[in-house]
């Protein structure tokens, strides 16, 4: 694979795009970047490659699509292309001055539209737990229970890719390899949320897109397990839910000291969590989602300072 194998090419001068950060940045845990620098991922039964000038989110991006070739309209709703980032920049940075480094550091980053079944089982194994272990463990569940796509394409180095697995292979996955494969304790409730799932509607989560961010949220809190922060994961990763607010350890840091000092010595309750989320959404508006993620991965990276709490 080179850059003349991806043949299509994505650019606007308008709106930047910072393919590095958007992969590396803690929303998706199952893309792989070949040695040739080639960006893969998979969206259903179809695999997706992309490639990009590393550190500048104004070069252009060569993708295609296997086997179907060419599906820009696959391209450009996983990567949330209707969405201008220039304008929320500027509305941020206005509303929270203080987010103007992490912006500049990764000007460009996107949030992903995700498929709701592999985004809402990777999250079941993000809590406590590393992104190395997470992607690890992931990978394992879809290579014993995923198909493999079909990659048509001669020389460069070898890529395996297999789609994600469905809830009813899932749910009948043998839970001592799920522990094995790193799952550990989570293993029975996978299966459980998939024995959940497979026994609803087929398009029950794809459906959830639909509702209001409350009601999806609630939903997705009433099964097993799932929390508030995992809830909002899934709300923003995949379901276009774009006010969404997980707040994990990093994005409390950051909450408390713009928004929240008296909070910097309590735990995590349920207030202090919707506190938190809520003025992440007064401050940055709808799309406070990926406002947060700008925060968080700042704060993951040691690349931003926030010391000022914004009135």
């Amino acid at each position: 694979m080179t850059w003349d194998h991806l043949k299509n090419v994505w650019q606007s001068n308008d709106e930047p795009f910072n393919l590095s950060a958007t992969l590396k940045s803690g929303q998706c845990f199952r893309w792989q970047r070949s040695s040739d620098g080639v960006w893969w991922g998979t969206v259903g039964d179809m695999a997706v490659a992309c490639m990009q000038q590393d550190g500048d989110p104004s070069a252009p991006i060569f993708w295609q699509t296997f086997p179907d070739p060419d599906r820009f309209d696959l391209f450009a709703s996983l990567f949330r292309l209707e969405v201008s980032l220039e304008s929320l920049y500027s509305e941020w940075i206005s509303a929270v001055p203080a987010i103007r480094s992490a912006v500049s550091a990764f000007r460009g980053l996107r949030i992903m539209r995700q498929d709701p079944v592999e985004c809402f089982f990777s999250f079941q194994c993000a809590s406590c737990n590393t992104v190395i272990k997470i992607e690890r463990s992931v990978r394992k569940l879809t290579e014993r229970y995923g198909a493999r796509i079909r990659l048509p394409i001669e020389g460069g180095p070898e890529i395996n890719l297999n789609s994600f697995p469905s809830v009813h292979s899932i749910r009948n996955a043998d839970e001592s390899l799920l522990r094995s494969d790193l799952w550990g304790f989570r293993a029975p409730r996978i299966i459980q949320l998939a024995e959940i799932l497979d026994a609803r509607s087929e398009d029950w989560l794809m459906n959830l897109r639909q509702a209001p961010y409350e009601e999806a949220h609630r939903e997705l809190t009433l099964l097993p397990g799932i929390g508030a922060k995992v809830a909002d994961c899934i709300c923003l990763f995949c379901l276009d839910k774009d006010d969404a607010v997980p707040i994990d350890t990093h994005t409390r840091q950051v909450g408390v000291r713009l928004f929240h000092s008296e909070y910097s010595q309590r735990s995590l309750t349920a207030k202090v969590y919707n506190d938190l989320a809520d003025s992440y959404r007064s401050h940055f508006g709808g799309y406070a989602g990926w406002a947060q993620q700008y925060l968080f991965f700042a704060e993951l990276r040691g690349s931003a300072s926030f010391s000022q709490r914004q009135e």
